[in-house]
């Protein structure tokens, strides 16, 4: 198994009811262990990156979520509990960020500069997969689950 199927799906809500929340979560516990995949850690909060996106969308620090994860490490509860805490994170935030999160990196849409770049460098330029048409689908095409994609894509 490598660290890559240690990530849940972007999509995944587990964590607060929020997408990427999870995905985070597991990137800070992999991060805090030394475990998180090499080509992850240039990106890891970066402000251009999904995490960067996430994070400037609720307001949140990610030394905040990194203390939440190393006081519990395997506990999402404790996390769910801080993140709905926060002065940015309301239902309806979550709701909006969920109903958007499919289009992240789509033409027009948050991150679509930095998906267009990842896009050529690691996801195959103008011959990539039909498939790999956002941030999400990019993830999952990268790491071999693209059949799973939910069908709001």
């Amino acid at each position: 198994m490598n660290d890559r199927s240690k990530l849940r799906r972007p999509w995944n809500q587990d964590v607060a009811e929020c997408m990427w929340l999870a995905r985070l979560t597991d990137k800070v516990r992999l991060h805090l262990t030394g475990a998180l995949n090499a080509d992850f850690e240039p990106f890891f909060g970066h402000k251009l990156a999904t995490d960067g996106a996430f994070i400037n969308f609720f307001e949140i620090q990610l030394d905040d979520l990194i203390r939440v994860v190393q006081s519990e490490p395997t506990c999402d509860r404790a996390v769910s509990t801080w993140f709905s805490e926060q002065p940015g994170v309301t239902s309806d935030r979550i709701k909006a960020w969920n109903d958007r999160a499919f289009d992240l990196g789509k033409e027009g849409k948050p991150m679509a500069r930095a998906f267009s770049w990842a896009r050529r460098k690691y996801y195959g330029g103008t011959n990539a997969d039909p498939g790999v048409v956002s941030v999400f689908s990019g993830i999952a095409w990268d790491e071999g689950y693209l059949d799973e994609m939910p069908l709001s894509e």
